[in-house]
């Protein structure tokens, strides 16, 4: 699937880079919650974050907007894992050509992992389509 960037996204991606010297293989902004998530390639979350988060304060000071940083896996279940860290198990299933990727999270965390008004499900369900074209995350 190809993926499509707008100029503010372009820009918010060459900045990241520069900043990180971190190739970025996907960028959602977010304008309603003034959020960035950047999704770096696998095995450089270390040196995106940077020492004591000094990368990402930075990029968070210059942009004027927060920023989550997920690493790339091109295993699904290791990529849902880095992104939903609270999930428990992943269970990836093929229904009539359909990827759904089912996950069981502890009550405690279900909150946190769906968002007020299904917000960060939502997030999660855009970034899986994206990158990996899941059709359906469901959370148990």
């Amino acid at each position: 699937m190809i993926i499509k960037f707008d100029t503010e996204t372009i820009r918010m991606i060459t900045l990241f880079e520069n900043l990180t010297n971190v190739r970025v293989k996907d960028c959602l902004i977010d304008n309603a919650t003034n959020t960035v998530y950047f999704i770096v390639e696998s095995g450089k979350i270390g040196i995106a974050i940077g020492k004591n988060g000094i990368s990402a304060k930075r990029i968070e000071k210059v942009t004027g907007k927060n920023i989550k940083i997920y690493e790339y896996s091109e295993n699904l279940e290791k990529f849902v894992k880095n992104l939903i860290p609270q999930s428990n198990e992943v269970k990836v299933k093929n229904e009539n050509g359909k990827i759904i990727v089912e996950i069981k999270v502890d009550k405690t965390n279900r909150g946190i992992v769906i968002g007020r008004d299904e917000k960060k499900l939502k997030l999660y369900k855009e970034i899986l389509q994206r990158n990996h074209k899941v059709d359906d995350l469901v959370v148990r």
